[in-house]
């Protein structure tokens, strides 16, 4: 990683993200005007990092269920007349504005910061230990299950000649239980290794990093940008 954003301190790109999530959420529900400038902003500062679009818009798409689900409650809580949606459309697309915001800048922030550089900084910023273990074992549980589950799909595979048709859903069924069995076992395991090379609840000290006075100067150019984009249109 060689892009501006990624030169700087985990603790400053991890406190840039949140605080432009806080701005953005804090827009009034139903005031659209300042997404015109947020939207920019937010695509300017993935120029300054070498973050994948295409990552980005993925996550952004996984989202988008509980996104539009938000957005739609919200425009039909009073109703399923036409007036009714009509009067709460502003507020609804404020919304799913502000989540798919949210979303971006986050997965932005996944994409240039690596999960043990956030961890890090989590912990120079006195978050909670527990948060940290719980945040790294679920990572890297996530992909035990994805590669145990390809196992099964693999051996699957192999074994079925003729379509499943409507056994499929007993064969999903025993699958999905005999993941959960292995993926107990296996975290057993892992956390036996894990105790046995001397793991005591917490993760040993990556790299030491400095906060510069370029952090500072690039969080404050991206803070008072959005503040702006906020207040300028009232």
């Amino acid at each position: 990683m060689s892009g501006l954003f990624e030169r700087l301190d985990p603790r400053a790109r991890l406190l840039i993200v949140l605080t432009v999530i806080v701005i953005v959420s804090s827009t009034p529900r139903g005031v659209l005007l300042p997404f015109a400038m947020f939207v920019p902003l937010s695509w300017l500062l993935m120029m300054f990092s070498r973050a994948s679009g295409f990552y980005v818009l993925w996550r952004c798409l996984a989202a988008s269920p509980f996104i539009l689900l938000a957005a739609g409650l919200l425009a039909v809580q009073s109703g399923f007349d036409q007036a009714s949606v009509l009067a709460h459309w502003p507020a609804a697309a404020s919304v799913a504005l502000k989540g798919y915001t949210a979303a971006w800048l986050l997965a932005f922030l996944t994409a240039t910061t690596p999960l043990s550089e956030l961890l890090w900084a989590l912990k120079k910023m006195k978050a909670p230990e527990s948060l940290n273990v719980i945040l790294c074992m679920m990572h890297r549980y996530t992909s035990l299950l994805s590669e145990e589950y390809a196992r099964q799909e693999r051996a699957r595979d192999s074994r079925t000649v003729r379509p499943l048709g409507r056994r499929r859903f007993g064969v999903y069924g025993r699958q999905l239980g005999t993941l959960v069995i292995r993926s107990w076992d296996r975290a057993e395991r892992v956390h036996a290794a894990m105790l046995s090379r001397g793991f005591h609840g917490s993760w040993p000290e990556m790299q030491p990093h400095r906060l510069r006075g370029y952090d500072f100067a690039f969080g404050g150019l991206i803070a008072a940008l959005f503040l702006l984009a906020r207040w300028i249109p009232f």
